[in-house]
């Protein structure tokens, strides 16, 4: 297949092409900061609608043994791909989800 020219680009995908354009140019450290920024923003996003949906579940559970040792398990390294700030994310998610 041949490329395709920038004049046949639909308008999303012209809006998507930009995107990646604009994120091919930070440095590094923009890359994680904006990275951060966008977890962050998803976070927020997803806990009210979380807490509002299911105020039942709000209560902590009165077993939370398996999921500490997932926690624990994700804060050890024994998940290819999960590091430290992730497995914190999670466990903080867990908490405001009253998992632990």
């Amino acid at each position: 297949m041949g490329r395709k020219g920038k004049n046949r680009y639909t308008a999303e995908e012209r809006a998507i092409h930009e995107e990646a354009v604009r994120l091919r140019k930070m440095t590094d450290k923009q890359l994680v900061e904006e990275f951060h920024r966008a977890a962050d923003t998803e976070i927020a996003v997803r806990v009210p609608d979380v807490a509002q949906d299911s105020p039942e579940e709000a209560e902590p559970n009165k077993n939370t043994s398996e999921v500490q040792k997932l926690l624990s398990a994700l804060s050890e390294g024994k998940c290819k791909g999960i590091k430290g700030a992730t497995s914190y994310k999670i466990a903080q998610f867990a908490a405001e989800m009253g998992l632990v």
